[in-house]
């Protein structure tokens, strides 16, 4: 679990940092709740970044899906990184 959290944070803040030109990327960790045996932390990434149209969102976490068709030419990528993270988290 733990190299697949490190995977996933790795790849999101990846994905912030490439398309953030200007500003700022923060990565953010705070404890939900704990018990003897177990933890749950959020961890929040945010951008000040390109952003991503509202009708796109839905649509990321498939395979082959970028926000925008330039963003290949731009950015490079495969468009795998969210769906990888996706599955994952499950």
């Amino acid at each position: 679990m733990r190299t697949a959290c490190a995977n996933i944070l790795t790849n999101l803040a990846g994905n912030a940092i490439k398309f953030t030109e200007r500003g700022e990327v923060e990565l953010d960790a705070s404890l939900d709740s704990h018990s003897d045996r177990t933890a749950t932390v959020r961890f929040t990434i945010t951008d000040t970044g390109v952003g991503i149209h509202p009708d796109r969102v839905a649509s990321l976490f498939s395979p082959f899906v970028q926000a925008d068709s330039s963003t290949t030419r731009k950015y490079g990528g495969t468009g795998l990184g969210l769906a990888i993270c996706r599955r994952w988290s499950k």
